[in-house]
C-alpha cells in the first residue's frame, strides 16, 4: 500500500490556489462599483427602447386613422364614445377605439372580459386596418387596474374626430347634438364643458387641419392611468387641465400628429411630472370622480400643448 505524502512545497501551493477573505471583498466591491456604473446606463437604454416602441405604435395608429379617412371621403373616425359608459357590444356603437378603461370588462384583454374589442371592426373603426392589439399600448405603461394591466394607454385629442354617439346613433344613445359624421364639438376646449362650442376649431376631416397645420396638431397621446376612460383626451384652451397626459418616458409622454409623425415630450410642471400619483388627483379612475385641475399660475405645459391642440375659429 502506498501512502501519498504532501511536501511542504505542495502545501504552500495549495494555500496559494484560493482567495483570501480580503481578496473576495475587493472583488465584490469592484462588482458593486461596476453595477452602479452600468445599471443607470442600462435603465436609460431600456427607457429609450420603450420610447422608440411607443412612437412606432402611435405611428401605426395614425396610419390606420389616415386609411380610415381615405376610405370614408376624408371623414375621420368617430371620437365621442360615451365617457365611462359600458355599452353593448352589438355593433351599434362606433368609435375610433371601443371601450372605457373605467370598467374591467373593457379595460382588460382576457377571455370573457375585453377580449378582442380593439381589433374587432364591428366595434373599433381602426380595426379594419389593424389586427395588432399592442399598438394601443405604451410598452412603458405597467400600471394595474384592479390587478390587471389595461390594454390601452393612448387616447385621441378631444378636438379631433366625428360624431356617432352624440348624433343619437346606436343602442342606448341619447338625443342628437349634431349629425353623424360631423366634427365633434370639442366640449372641453373652453373653461367648462359646452357642446357644441363655437370658439375653437374641431377637426372632422383631414382637410380641416389647416390651422395650426397637420404637423402641429396632435391626434394621439399617452394618457395618465388615473384619468384614462373613453378614447378622448381633453385639453382645455383655458387655465385648466381636464385629462392628464402620462409621463411614462422620463417624465414625458408620446404624441402622434396629424401628419403621421410621433415624438416624445417631457413635461416641465410639477403637477404633470409627478403624476400618476393618485394623491395629486381627486380620485383614482375606478370611482369615476372628476380630476380636472385649475392652474392658478402660468403653466409651461399648457403653453406648449394648447397651440398644438386647437386654434381660434
Amino acid at each position: 500500500m502506498r501512502v501519498k505524502v504532501q511536501t511542504k512545497h505542495q502545501k504552500a501551493d495549495s494555500r496559494n490556489g484560493g482567495f483570501t477573505l480580503i481578496e473576495l471583498l475587493v472583488v465584490i466591491a469592484i462588482i458593486a462599483i461596476l453595477a452602479a456604473i452600468l445599471l443607470p446606463a442600462l435603465s436609460r437604454a431600456k427607457q429609450k427602447a420603450q420610447g422608440m416602441q411607443c412612437m412606432s405604435n402611435t405611428r401605426q395608429v395614425m396610419l390606420c386613422w389616415k386609411m380610415y379617412a381615405d376610405d370614408n371621403s376624408d371623414v375621420v373616425a368617430p371620437n365621442d364614445y360615451p365617457y365611462e359608459t359600458h355599452v353593448a357590444r352589438d355593433g351599434t356603437v362606433k368609435n375610433w377605439v371601443f371601450g372605457t378603461m373605467y370598467f374591467i370588462t373593457d379595460a382588460v384583454d382576457l377571455p370573457g372580459l375585453g377580449q378582442g374589442i380593439q381589433v374587432n371592426p364591428a366595434l373599433t373603426c381602426l380595426a379594419a386596418y389593424n389586427q395588432n392589439n399592442a399598438i394601443f399600448k405604451c410598452p412603458a405603461d405597467i400600471t394595474l387596474f384592479q390587478g390587471q394591466i389595461r390594454q390601452r394607454s393612448v387616447s385621441m385629442n378631444s378636438a379631433v374626430g366625428t360624431r356617432w354617439w352624440s348624433a343619437g346613433v346606436g343602442t342606448g344613445a341619447t338625443g342628437a347634438i349634431g349629425p353623424a359624421g360631423s366634427a365633434v364639438g370639442g366640449g372641453w376646449l373652453g373653461a367648462s364643458y359646452v357642446d357644441p362650442q363655437g370658439t375653437y376649431r374641431t377637426y372632422g376631416k383631414t382637410a380641416d387641419f389647416s390651422v395650426p397645420g397637420p404637423s402641429s396638431t396632435w391626434v394621439i397621446a399617452d394618457e395618465n392611468p388615473n384619468t384614462i376612460n373613453d378614447g378622448s383626451l381633453a385639453v382645455s384652451m383655458a387655465q385648466i387641465i381636464v385629462d392628464f397626459p402620462a409621463n411614462y418616458h422620463g417624465g414625458g409622454a408620446g404624441l402622434a400628429f396629424a401628419d403621421g409623425h410621433s415624438e416624445l415630450h417631457k413635461w416641465m410642471d410639477v403637477y404633470l411630472m409627478l403624476i400618476p400619483s393618485p394623491n395629486l388627483l381627486s380620485a383614482a379612475a375606478e370611482d369615476g370622480a372628476p380630476v380636472s385641475k385649475f392652474m392658478s399660475g402660468p403653466s409651461q405645459d399648457l403653453a406648449w400643448i394648447q397651440p398644438l391642440t386647437s386654434a381660434l375659429k
